[in-house]
């Protein structure tokens, strides 16, 4: 037999072995509704999971970090200790994040999860769908582009996943925590709201939209964003000049980058800045993953609470190191010390 023969057949074997391998038992299987209303039929038992990019991911982690069968990028070595050592163990799927980043889809048949979660925000979601399709792989939507409707999301993908006690849980302490810190800034005279800048980028002029859900933390933590021009992107990062941030005389600025974090003291034109020259530029946290910004995660909650703790010291009754240490234990599943609680917090200072 010819070897270009030879070599068709057994390109069609291992691809209808990739696909027998592919298809989730539908033996037992249940219906739900996801967080658009769409009925999806997936297995009764969920045990691989696989999300379309890392905020769904992360969120699957607070659930199970153990139902995941993938991820979408590489752990931060820096951050490693504060992750499930789980994490450590599973293959890069790759996702849909950020500009151009698409999932490897070879890989993601090969982990063969029996139910794949993503937000119906994304752009290429249709693509995925129709792939996954071909397999038998059901696709469910969440949605979690705001902090609000994080309590929702962690209930649908509760059912979801087989862990409707846990994601309660979770659930509970994310709409608590909102209610705690939205109550009191809600009722602040805009007059007397701190006027911040978040700075991105390495040379600190990159921005987001006071509506943009990038820089939805400091609405919500009762600041006034300085930029309130334009129309918020997908993306974000939109350039301005520094001229224009010296009109917005911010009295706090968010910092994104330790690069620029280090040169805005000394950096002329910021350093003329009132939140400059007071020592109020705070670099965000980003251990084990980001408290404010990309990926917009669960990590938020507590960023919620680490950026109205910085707009107005005093004005909420906690202890920050303390809410630190029970939220690391909550939604990631580590216990840290009080010293490490400082360390992750004063890194920020």
């Amino acid at each position: 037999m010819p070897s270009r023969i030879i070599a068709r057949a057994a390109g069609a074997a291992l691809l209808l072995f990739i696909v027998i391998l592919g298809c989730p038992t539908q033996a037992k299987a249940r219906e739900i509704t996801d967080m658009v209303g769409r009925q999806v039929t997936i297995p009764d038992t969920i045990v691989k999971v696989y999300a379309a990019s890392p905020p769904e991911t992360m969120l699957v982690y607070a659930i199970d970090p153990t139902l995941l069968a993938g991820r979408n990028r590489p752990i931060s070595k820096k951050c490693r200790r504060y992750v499930h050592p789980y994490m450590a163990t599973i293959p890069e799927v790759g996702g849909y994040f950020g500009q151009g980043k698409t999932p490897n889809l070879e890989k993601l048949i090969e982990i063969r999860p029996d139910v794949v979660i993503g937000r119906k925000s994304n752009a290429r979601n249709d693509k995925l769908e129709a792939f996954l399709a071909e397999f038998k792989i059901p696709l469910t939507y969440i949605v979690i582009d705001e902090l609000r409707q994080y309590p929702e999301a962690f209930l649908v993908a509760g059912k979801i996943l087989g862990r409707p006690e846990r994601a309660k849980v979770l659930s509970e302490y994310t709409a608590k925590t909102l209610s705690r810190v939205v109550t009191k800034t809600s009722a602040m005279p805009e007059a007397e709201k701190v006027r911040v800048y978040y700075a991105e980028g390495p040379d600190g002029l990159s921005t987001e939209n006071s509506t943009s859900i990038h820089a939805e933390l400091i609405n919500l933590a009762g600041g006034h964003n300085v930029h309130r021009h334009g129309k918020a992107g997908r993306y974000g990062n939109e350039k301005i000049t520094l001229e224009k941030v010296m009109t917005y005389q911010p009295e706090v600025i968010f910092v994104d980058q330790p690069g620029f974090y280090k040169r805005i003291f000394s950096a002329p034109g910021w350093k003329t800045l009132p939140a400059v020259k007071n020592k109020r530029v705070y670099l965000t946290p980003k251990c084990p993953y980001n408290w404010f910004d990309r990926p917009p995660s669960f990590m938020r909650v507590l960023g919620l609470k680490w950026v109205a703790d910085t707009l107005y010291p005093g004005l909420f009754d906690w202890d920050l190191r303390e809410e630190t240490r029970e939220f690391f234990s909550i939604f990631l599943q580590q216990e840290i010390t009080t010293g490490e609680a400082e360390q992750l917090l004063g890194a920020s200072k």
